[in-house]
Order: C-alpha cells, then structure tokens, then sequence
C-alpha cells in the first residue's frame, strides 16, 4: 500500500506541470468577431481603392495610360533597386547624342 500512495505522489508531482503548459490565451468568441470584421472593413477598404484607380485609369486617354504603365514600371524597378536592362541604357545613351 505504502508504494502505490507513494507512486501516486510522485505521478502527481511529475503531471503538475503539464496542467500549466496548456495554451495561456484563448480569445474569446467576440474578440474573435470584432477581428473578423476589421479584416472584412479592411478588404472592403482595399476594393473600394482598386475600383477608384481603375476608374481614374478608364477615363485618361490611350496615350496618358500608356505614359502611367511606363512610369508605374520605371518606378517599380527604382523601388526594387534594380537597373534597366542594358540595351535601354545603351538605346538612351545613343539617343541623347
């Protein structure tokens, strides 16, 4: 009797801390909810912009779309930090002589 009492001890001594382990922070079902709906605000937010610019960009005309393309890719490529291709550098360079 003396060793199952004693086993039982030290089974319970070694599972105290698993109990802690568990995860600490559950949100609840309205935080939950409240997150859900900024998001979809957001996503509502973000199509609303797109159809605005593609609206801008529908009543230019071809050659003012054609010109914001090129612009749009120019500074795209200067964001990324990356040259222009070396015949468009040597295309410039001859063409500015």
């Amino acid at each position: 009797m003396k060793s199952f009492r004693y086993y039982a001890i030290i089974a319970l001594i070694l599972l105290m801390p698993l109990s802690s382990c568990g995860p600490g922070y559950k949100a609840t079902k309205a935080q939950r909810q409240s997150e859900k709906q900024v998001a979809q605000r957001r996503k509502e937010g973000d199509r609303t912009i797109q159809r605005a610019k593609d609206n801008h960009l529908r009543t230019q005309s071809r050659e003012t779309r054609k010109r914001m393309k090129q612009s749009r890719k120019r500074s795209e490529r200067i964001n990324k930090q990356q040259k222009a291709p070396f015949y468009v550098r040597w295309y410039d360079a001859i063409r500015r002589k």
